[in-house]
């Protein structure tokens, strides 16, 4: 029953032999050859749109106006703090506590991180989507970042500094050891 329904098509010395002949006449699949594949082949019988909204006009989407801060310019300022984060690190595990380098990681290291979360939060949770929850995610990553940098400047002021906290941490687990050894 199914050879029945293919016909034999010839292209040149080439013999094809395919189901669409019922569909379309010998000329119009002359036409479709793969050299020059029509649309025609490839159309869906889907509906257009499956799942939620069609995708907005670019006319009514509002264009953010380019500024040294955000917009054209945040990629630039990612990798700026990204670059600068090496060699401040690299100080720091080389020559161990400096009150300078200290108060760069201080600040560097906070800016770094409050600028992969803004990203995050401007990915997942976009302010024409999520106008209220993504106004409150914003300014409490502010909050948090100001708070950690507030943090790392009283560490750096009243205390030992961030390379000698963070080594004390590291090396908190060998001390304990060592001092139940002892006793």
């Amino acid at each position: 029953m199914a050879s029945t329904l293919i016909k034999p098509i010839k292209f040149g010395k080439f013999m094809l032999r395919s189901p669409t002949t019922e569909r379309f006449g010998i000329q119009q699949q002359q036409r479709m050859t793969l050299r020059t594949a029509r649309p025609l082949l490839f159309k869906s019988s889907l509906p257009t749109q499956l799942f939620g909204d069609e995708v907005p006009n670019p006319s009514t989407v509002p264009q953010p106006s380019a500024n040294r801060i955000k917009g054209s310019y945040h990629w630039m300022n990612e990798r700026a703090v990204s670059i600068i984060s090496v060699p401040i690190l690299a100080t720091a595990f080389i020559y161990g506590a400096h009150p300078i380098n200290d108060m760069l990681m201080g600040i560097v290291l906070p800016l770094h991180v409050h600028m992969g979360f803004q990203q995050v939060l401007l990915d997942y949770f976009e302010q024409r989507r999520w106008p209220v929850l993504g106004r409150v995610f914003k300014y409490s990553l502010a909050v948090v970042t100001g708070l950690a940098m507030f943090g790392a400047w009283r560490i750096n002021t009243t205390d030992v500094g961030l390379t000698s906290y963070f080594s004390r941490m590291w090396n908190a687990n060998k001390n304990k050891k060592n001092i139940s050894n002892n006793q």
